[in-house]
């Protein structure tokens, strides 16, 4: 049976699992006498069993009686089933052929594997885990009972609509059915599919349960820590917490959505007491008692770590929240890996970590922003989502249905662009209808590709080029040739590690075309570049995922690897680049047409509403506010912008755009206006309340004031701290549009923990190109400043009429042996070294930084979050070409000209200010107390490592508080104000 006939089989079986539910025993009656005798037409249930009689999904017994209280066995449900199956040809009284074929479809069947209970009534709960499975869904009884509930089948018995309201260890009767068969034949037809696997409730966390669902429950599962394990327990596990300095959990309570994540920081000693040096690294295995990810960095594609690695002697870990439907209180586990004898204590023993995961409803907010003058930079917080899965191929013998098995070859035959599906044959070992066990090809006319992984000899290819490949090893080249093709092409079909089929080409390169190569990664680029690649005149945007694949590969090519291919394939390699050059021409052109009427530039603001356990609703019909930049707009949850190729938006969002933009930090605000009263209850924390969201828009770099011949070395932290510094690796962006805004040639990249990493050195076209430029790896976690230095100043080319110049970005954390070897060979070649800290300047290692850049005629900069470092890497632009020290523009800045502001009430009113110690131009700082009633100044003196504090009494306000908002203002040495900050009361 096909797919198709499989799906209407499916599709008439959902009507026909609720009609089931009665005994063979009614008497057939002519349609002029179905007149129902024993249901009242005021009865609730006359509709329903009139309709179901009416179009003979039902029969009346003797005298017209519908007999609503009758109860149905499962073995009739499933007859009934087969015979409104017009794919089902067997006998329709053979219980065992019955179960037989519809097992397959894993539908639950109490009776497939036990046949005593093919005769057993079937309840109301099992009928609820039935409907889920019909419609796909592998549901456990209670989210069963919930899905009833969330497509109107079921109301309930009293209206109260929890688990027991449904009363779902109750027997179901015929008058039941036929008011279920009603509401379902109500809501149109159904895409039936059926489960891919045995039921298990896997499918669980897609339903939310409403608060107090299970009325004999609190909703609450505490997973129970083991005997001895206790996280608060220190006194019977005194070793290891000796040699633990602390503990930080940034949020100790997440909500349940799969996407709210918190910080762990654990600050250690070895087990002497001693410090641990920062370019020491050690290894621990952690684990999440509920199952939550846990990773090194924050970003979308961190994935989960089993192992993590300290810098020095700080252990960061961020921990994302499971999709939940309940309340869970989690333990995270570590345990350090193979011990040494400098840290025995830590033998056999475990830190734990208490945290608790919540499911909220929550009203999400996601922007893009547009700015025609950088484009390459634009960016934004949209998730493009979920890929879908692709169903995995499965083939039909006659009326039986064969999974193919990974791990082996399909032999294609044909493909149907349209709707990306593949025609072939595996050979497989099954069971036929009549229970032989035998081998053959089986065939499948729908082995889907669309949203699998394809590669050609392990390399991940694009749809288009997959297809491509087909085409030329099935029916041959389209260009006048000897050779008519194979009429066939081989993929090694397996499933990878998120249950996506793969299918990886086979065959199709000749010894021609991988002989002259030591690496088959070089062989693809080449044969991909040179048989499919059509020429830069002829690219379109149907190329743009193509020409990204084969540009990524060639990426990950080191330099000695590219030089190479430049050499022997020239031409091929100029194909290449001239196709890149198209498609950026074709996007520039693609989002002029798809930017909105009359805006040159603009953010796009889009929010959606997810309900608890993380499920967007995607059928809201409401509108929300959106405030941006002092205008307001009131939107639609109406607008599909759901696009996987071109990582945008969610179904059912409300999108709105505001024609501006705003460099740096800004804030975005969202309130749900006009209300949806079907979620009333899944929202109703959400009414009357404002949520906010940063909005982060990348500055543009000026002008260059000056030029000069210049060779730049960058060398970046990514070492554990730094990480969680820059947890989405903003510097990554930040470097690679300095490198092209500085225009050095030669431009050189390095990565540094423990040891420094080559990422890149080429012309600064090039390298501010390359997209996996200083993409964080699995990697030593520690910290050695001055190692990563030495290999930069022993890199530099030796042509001396260049400026020469080193950017370090760095939080800091490091040792200073061997500085003043680095220090002396820099000032030997003329070498400048400019430091950028990252973080509170109470935290970072200032000393070793400012004296490399002061030794080598450098500049310091300290910035107190990384979206703060546009502003220092200005300075440093404008310093190297000029040949100048500049100013920090990011000191003109009031969210990074303080580092803290603070204003407590004790005994006194202590106000104070820190402010950022490489904004050498302020002077002083001022504070406005800003009230209806008037407002309070006063000048902070200067305390002393920059920072600014005063302690009025309390009495010098009239009406404290009326006070909400604090301007503070710094101020040069001619009193004028630099920049301002508002600190909220």
């Amino acid at each position: 049976m096909n797919k198709m006939k499989k799906l209407m089989a499916m599709l008439l079986s959902c009507l026909l699992v609720l009609s089931l539910a009665f005994p063979f025993g009614p008497i057939e009656v002519e349609a002029a006498n179905k007149q129902i005798s024993d249901i009242a037409k005021s009865n609730s249930k006359y509709k329903a069993a009139k309709w179901a009689v009416d179009k003979d999904y039902m029969q009346l017994y003797g005298g017209n009686k519908f007999q609503s209280g009758t109860l149905v066995m499962e073995w009739q449900m499933l007859q009934f089933l087969a015979k409104l199956d017009s794919n089902y040809h067997f006998n329709t009284n053979n219980k065992d052929m019955l179960y037989e074929y519809y097992s397959e479809l894993n539908i639950p069947l109490y009776g497939a594997d036990n046949p005593s209970k093919r005769n057993a009534n079937i309840s109301r709960g099992h009928f609820a885990r039935l409907y889920a499975a019909v419609n796909g869904l592998d549901l456990s009884e209670v989210q069963a009972v919930q899905y009833l509930y969330m497509n109107e089948i079921t109301t309930g018995t009293s209206g109260k609509r929890t688990f027991e309201d449904y009363k779902p260890t109750r027997n179901i009767n015929r008058g039941d059915m036929a008011v279920f068969m009603y509401r379902i034949n109500q809501q149109g037809k159904m895409a039936i599919e059926g489960l891919s696997s045995a039921p298990t409730g896997k499918d669980n966390n897609k339903i939310t349960l409403p608060t107090n669902f299970i009325e004999s429950k609190d909703g609450t599962v505490t997973i129970p820590t083991k005997p001895g394990k206790n996280p608060d327990d220190k006194t019977t596990r005194p070793d290891v917490y000796k040699a633990v300095k602390d503990i930080k959990v940034a949020k100790e309570e997440l909500t349940a959505n799969g996407l709210d994540s918190s910080l762990i920081t654990i600050n250690l000693r070895d087990s002497y007491g001693n410090d641990i040096s920062y370019d020491e690294s050690l290894a621990f295995k952690v684990t999440s008692v509920a199952g939550a990810k846990v990773s090194e960095t924050n970003t979308s594609t961190s994935g989960q770590s089993t192992v993590v690695y300290t810098d020095g002697p700080q252990l960061n870990v961020y921990v994302t929240a499971p999709a939940l439907t309940k309340s869970v209180v989690d333990t995270i586990r570590f345990e350090m890996v193979n011990p040494t004898e400098k840290y025995h204590t830590y033998k056999n023993q475990v830190i734990e970590v208490s945290m608790r995961y919540v499911p909220k409803a929550e009203l999400r907010i996601t922007y893009e922003v547009f700015d025609p003058e950088q484009t390459e930079w634009n960016g934004g917080t949209v998730d493009p989502g979920v890929k879908p899965l692709p169903a995995l191929p499965q083939g039909v013998v006659g009326t039986t249905t064969v999974p193919y098995t990974p791990n082996g070859i399909i032999t294609i035959t044909d493909y149907d662009e349209d709707i990306k599906v593949m025609t072939g044959s595996k050979w497989e070992s099954y069971t036929t209808s009549d229970g032989k066990l035998t081998q053959g090809q089986v065939t499948s006319k729908e082995i889907q590709y669309g949203n699998a992984d394809l590669k050609l000899e392990g390399q991940i290819i694009s749809v288009w080029l997959f297809e491509q490949i087909l085409d030329y090893m099935i029916e041959g080249p389209k260009d006048e040739s000897s050779w008519g093709g194979l009429g066939n092409a081989k993929v090694m079909y397996t499933v990878n590690n998120e249950g996506r089929a793969t299918y990886d080409l086979q065959g199709v390169m000749s010894e021609e075309d991988t002989v002259p190569f030591n690496s088959m990664l070089h062989a693809v680029i080449i044969y991909l570049t040179g048989k499919f690649l059509p020429i830069a005149d002829q690219i379109t945007l149907a190329h743009e995922e193509s020409v990204e694949v084969i540009k990524a590969m060639y990426d990950r090519l080191g330099q000695i690897d590219k030089n190479l291919l430049r050499k022997d394939y020239a031409d091929l390699i100029g194909k290449l680049e001239g196709a890149v050059s198209k498609i950026a021409v074709l996007q520039a052109g693609k989002e002029l047409q798809q930017r909105p009427e009359g805006m040159d530039r603009y953010t796009k603001v889009i929010v959606n509403l997810v309900a608890p356990s993380g499920v967007i609703i995607t059928d809201y019909k409401g509108t929300v506010e959106v405030s941006f930049n002092g205008k307001t707009r009131v939107v639609s949850f109406d607008t599909n912008t759901k696009d996987y190729n071109n990582n945008t938006g969610s179904r059912g969002s409300a999108v709105v755009y505001f024609d501006d933009i705003l460099y740096g930090n800004s804030q975005v605000k969202a309130r749900l206006i006009d209300l949806d009263p079907r979620y009333d209850k899944v929202f109703q924390g959400l009414k009357n309340t404002t949520v906010t969201q940063s909005v982060f828009s990348n500055p543009r770099f000026e002008n260059n004031l000056c030029a000069v011949e210049s060779e730049v070395m960058f060398v970046v932290d990514h070492s554990g701290s730094m990480k969680v510094r820059d947890a989405k690796n903003y510097t990554a962006d930040k470097v690679k549009q300095t490198v092209k805004q500085i225009g050095a040639n030669p431009s050189h990249v390095y990565r540094f923990s423990n040891r420094s990493n080559h990422e890149a050195t080429d012309t600064a076209a090039i390298v501010s190109g390359i997209d996996s430029l200083l993409s964080y790896k699995n990697e030593n976690r520690s910290t050695n400043i001055v190692s990563a230095l030495k290999t930069a100043v022993n890199n530099f080319t030796t042509n001396q009429y260049t400026n020469k110049a080193i950017v370090l970005v760095t939080d800091g954390y490091s040792n200073s042996n061997g500085l003043d070897e680095v220090i002396r060979m820099a000032k030997e070649k003329g070498i400048a070294i400019h430091t950028v800290s990252v973080g509170s300047y109470t935290t970072v290692n200032e000393k070793l930084l400012k004296d490399i850049s002061s030794e080598t005629k450098g500049t310091y900069q300290n910035i107190s979050t990384i979206e703060n470092l546009h502003g220092s890497l200005q300075s440093i632009i404008t310093t190297i070409l000029c040949k100048t020290p500049t100013l920090n523009n990011s000191c003109l800045v009031g969210d990074t000209i303080f580092n803290r502001t603070d204003v407590r009430i004790e005994e006194r009113v202590t106000i104070l200010a820190d402010v950022n110690t490489g904004c050498e131009n302020v002077k002083a700082v001022r504070v406005v107390f800003i009230s209806p009633s008037g407002d309070v100044r006063y000048d902070l003196p200067e305390r002393g490592s920059s920072r600014f504090m005063h302690r009025p009494q309390l009495y010098e306000f009239p009406e404290f508080d009326l006070y909400v908002e604090v301007e503070f203002q710094a101020l040069d040495e001619s009193g004028n104000v630099i920049a301002t900050k508002i600190h909220n009361m």
